[in-house]
């Protein structure tokens, strides 16, 4: 999902939106690099745990208490969460600049309904990617705290709620099915 099926979504809308609004390229063409890069570091992030410890076994979305510290004390779910931080802010730095690209670089004719469906799904796409991704990047920098400071935001301990890593954890994943399926 994170290093394939989104990075070639991505690239497809990098490459089809420009040339079908008449733009000669995408609005920031250095933040197109540079979260290209992201997603690149992300990727080598996720595999470098295999050479530097082991893979995270948590599954892929990382559940407590199971990415915690007690119950995964190896270095795999610290390069799986930092991997997945890298790439998901590039991949919503990416979707602002689909978005202003969209919004803002159309030929001079091309309305917003004379626009090709592709189009429209991409910025309907994007506009999911900038609104569900930075609480993708939250959460995974709340769970971070968890496992290094000892903080307990998704553990039993102290009054604190194991569900509300679900339920946020999924105000990200239920937008990323249709992020994917749209294009």
């Amino acid at each position: 999902i994170f290093f394939v099926a989104m990075p070639f979504v991505t690239g497809l809308m990098n490459f089809v939106v420009p040339l079908q609004i008449g733009a000669r390229d995408v609005s920031f063409p250095f933040l197109n690099n540079f979260s290209f890069w992201m997603t690149v570091g992300g990727a080598i992030l996720v595999m470098a745990s295999l050479f530097v410890g082991e893979f995270a076994r948590t599954g892929w979305l990382a559940y407590p208490p199971l990415s915690g510290i007690n119950y995964s004390p190896d270095v795999g779910v610290d390069y799986y969460i930092w991997a997945l931080q890298v790439a998901g802010v590039g991949t919503t730095l990416s979707g602002i600049n689909l978005i202003c690209t969209i919004i803002k670089m159309r030929a001079p004719g091309m309305t917003m309904m004379r626009m090709p469906i592709f189009t429209w799904t991409s910025l309907c796409t994007n506009v999911l990617i900038v609104a569900s991704f930075p609480v993708l990047t939250a959460v995974l920098t709340l769970l971070a705290l968890d496992r290094y400071v000892g903080t307990n935001f998704f553990t039993n301990d102290f009054g604190c709620n194991p569900m509300m890593y679900v339920n946020l954890i999924w105000i990200w994943g239920h937008p990323e099915v249709y992020i994917l399926i749209l294009p």
